[in-house]
């Protein structure tokens, strides 16, 4: 009597010559566990990541109460926490920035936006050099402030807060005709910007 090679109706598939259907059976729960621990591993991943961000947000706000507060070296340690655990969070360099700033660490500050700027080369990018323009502004580091200001200048020729800074720098490097153009620049973009009219004034005195 010939063997059938008709598949069994109480089966899926076709009956290979020589492998019994339990060990085919036995290779496809194999294949499904291949198949399902990656799945598992990433879910772990993704927990393991919602908590160090639930915990970055975490040290992030009580640093901005401490910052609030004054206390701004114990925010500063909190932020870089913060961003120790989640280091794509742009809002929390600034605040660091600043809290080193009040706290008298300039570098720091200087640090922090660089690393933004590292980080997110292509959104917030004028204003980024305008506020580290500023920050070097403040510390008397005319020159950087100047580098900086121009580059913020150049990617947003409207921002009239860096032209306005950025004049200031100019006038601290001893260039008063440049102080001036940036100033006047700063009125064409807003006329009525009064700060601005008085450092053409004294500089015309």
């Amino acid at each position: 009597m010939q063997p059938s090679n008709r598949q069994d109706p109480r089966s899926s598939f076709t009956r290979l010559p020589g492998v019994s259907t339990p060990r085919v059976r036995l290779w496809l729960v194999g294949a499904c566990l291949v198949a399902v621990l990656p799945l598992g591993w990433r879910v772990q991943e993704v927990a393991a990541e919602l908590q160090r961000e639930r915990r970055a947000t975490s040290l992030y706000s009580q640093g901005l109460t401490l910052y609030l507060r004054g206390r701004s070296p114990e925010a500063a340690h909190l932020f870089r926490q913060a961003i120790a655990l989640a280091p794509l969070a742009a809002d929390v360099y600034g605040d660091l920035a600043e809290a080193e700033v009040r706290s008298g660490n300039v570098d720091a500050a200087v640090q922090a936006y660089r690393r933004l700027l590292g980080i997110y080369p292509y959104t917030y990018f004028a204003s980024l050099y305008r506020q580290l323009g500023f920050i070097e502004l403040r510390a008397g580091r005319n020159v950087d402030a100047r580098t900086d200001l121009e580059q913020a200048v150049a990617l947003d020729p409207r921002d009239w807060h860096a032209h306005y800074l950025l004049g200031h720098a100019y006038r601290r490097l001893g260039n008063s005709e440049a102080a001036q153009a940036a100033w006047r620049r700063v009125l064409s973009i807003r006329p009525d910007y009064q700060p601005a009219q008085d450092q053409i004034h004294q500089l015309d005195e």
